[in-house]
């Protein structure tokens, strides 16, 4: 009995044993292929990683070899975010489940990214930038000198200003590709050689944009200094704009002249009575004498006499004068008398008065 019992725990050890070797055998099966998926996946992922790198960086070479131009920044920009997202996402993979084969995996993603991305694409992507903004601002400043619009001009032309300075000839330096980095070059030196050749006619506008503020606000001085500034560059300025440019000055020229000449009394009215003359002038005079007017008067619509005054005598504020001049004698017939007084090269006639017969 006890022999039997042995020889029945025996067996139900076997077929435990061969059980559970089937369950572990399975399992076995049942793991590979997952093992075998996941390196595939990571695999994908990298060379999907890899390809969008270079593709974005054959976005423009190829571009630029079959067009002889540069394309639109935002196709190659499109194409780069896919590449580095790509390149994040696969990453992140391989740190998760690139397993034994990691270290290779992050060596290729690197070495395609400093290759492609680094040294590549987003130096170009600098220089398409400004490229673009070089391009706007150039044919921005073509319309204007095409259209003759001066305002428009300065406005282009300070926008230009960004793009031709040395910092940005080093962005396109950086390109590595040399028949691209060749028509970014040949753009700076379009640009620039138009901008040096209008930067004096901006100078100029400007001087005399601020001139013409100064003389309104009775800065004269502000103002000549920069007259004289504008008066140096008329002989530098473009065919387009010098004839404009040049009339403003002599127009601002003649406004400061007229500023810089001490204000000459005006003489308004004349009243006129046998023997006396008032006169009255616009704002105070700076001097009254026989030398600096002319009297003259009329008789019955006669012959015209110049007049001689006796006595001149201005008024406390000098804007009115009282003229002593001889006495007309009575006659037989009455008299119509007209005075007329020239001063500061206008003529001012007085109503005429009558002096009666004897």
């Amino acid at each position: 009995m006890r022999r039997e019992n042995a020889e029945t725990m025996n067996m139900k050890k076997v077929i435990s044993v061969i059980t559970m070797s089937m369950m572990f055998c399975s399992l076995l099966l049942s793991f590979q292929p997952i093992v075998s998926e996941a390196k595939t996946n990571v695999d994908h992922i990298v060379n999907e990683a890899k390809a969008q790198m270079k593709k974005a960086h054959g976005t423009y070479t190829t571009y630029v070899k079959k067009t002889g131009k540069i394309p639109p920044h935002a196709t190659v920009l499109t194409e780069y975010k896919k590449a580095h997202n790509l390149y994040v996402k696969a990453k992140q993979t391989v740190q998760k489940s690139g397993g034994k084969q990691k270290k290779k995996y992050v060596s290729q993603l690197d070495g395609t990214y400093k290759t492609y991305m680094a040294k590549r694409i987003i130096p170009y992507l600098n220089a398409s930038f400004v490229f673009d903004g070089t391009t706007k601002a150039r044919l921005a400043l073509e319309q204007a000198i095409t259209d003759e619009d001066i305002d428009a001009l300065q406005l282009a032309h300070k926008q230009l200003h960004v793009y031709v300075q040395d910092r940005q000839l080093r962005v396109y330096n950086n390109v590595f590709e040399v028949d691209v980095r060749k028509l970014l070059l040949e753009e700076f030196s379009k640009s620039k050689k138009l901008y040096e050749e209008y930067a004096n006619d901006v100078e100029a506008y400007g001087q005399l944009l601020k001139a013409s503020e100064y003389l309104e606000d009775g800065k004269i001085a502000e103002a000549k200094t920069l007259l004289d500034g504008a008066k140096g560059l008329l002989s530098k300025l473009s065919d387009t704009f010098r004839a404009d440019l040049t009339s403003e000055y002599n127009n601002l020229l003649e406004v400061y002249n007229d500023l810089m000449t001490p204000p000459v009394a005006e003489l308004d009215y004349v009243e006129a009575t046998n023997g006396m003359l008032t006169l009255y002038f616009d704002i105070p005079v700076s001097s009254l004498s026989p030398t600096n007017m002319k009297i003259t008067v009329t008789i019955n619509k006669g012959e015209e006499q110049v007049v001689q005054p006796s006595l001149i005598t201005l008024s406390d504020d000098r804007t009115m004068a009282t003229i002593v001049v001889p006495v007309i004698s009575e006659k037989d017939e009455e008299q119509s008398v007209v005075y007329t007084i020239e001063y500061a090269g206008k003529k001012v006639t007085a109503d005429p008065f009558v002096i009666s017969k004897k």
